[in-house]
């Protein structure tokens, strides 16, 4: 898939988010990890739109619980870490913020994977699979916490 067709294909998925009903409150926090990796030399550029992307998520967003971004060893990649308290507060993300910022960012970086763990509204997941952006869905986390 060209960046021409992934930029129309997600802008097509998420104007089908911001034309969804209000989603059923299920109170069930919805966990996104995914990664972006910077085409040569765009590295810089990738950190410093995730820099805004992050004031205007901080400023703009409530129902996202926690942001978190980390760099790669090798500079080219960033991988996001978010938390958002349910799928309303997702589909809010997707139709705002993601909606600004998406066609912007394939133009210097390849998105993918976008793992998604939590009760994910089957609305959000088919906009997610129209993306193209190698959405993986998960169940919770299972495993143990050391205390």
């Amino acid at each position: 898939m060209t960046f021409a067709n992934l930029k129309t294909t997600a802008a097509a998925a998420i104007i089908a988010v911001l034309g969804a009903p209000v989603l059923a409150d299920n109170g069930s926090e919805i966990e996104l990890t995914y990664v972006w990796t910077a085409h040569e030399g765009q590295e810089e550029r990738l950190v410093a739109t995730y820099g805004a992307v992050g004031e205007m998520l901080e400023a703009n967003e409530p129902g996202l619980i926690s942001y978190e971004i980390a760099v790669s060893e090798t500079g080219n990649q960033i991988i996001i870490h978010e938390v958002f308290e349910d799928g309303n507060a997702l589909a809010f993300h997707l139709s705002e913020t993601a909606a600004q910022f998406f066609p912007q960012l394939v133009e210097f970086a390849t998105p993918g994977p976008f793992i998604f763990s939590g009760d994910v509204p089957e609305e959000l997941k088919a906009a997610a699979y129209q993306m193209n952006m190698g959405a993986i869905f998960t169940g919770e986390w299972d495993g143990f916490e050391r205390e």
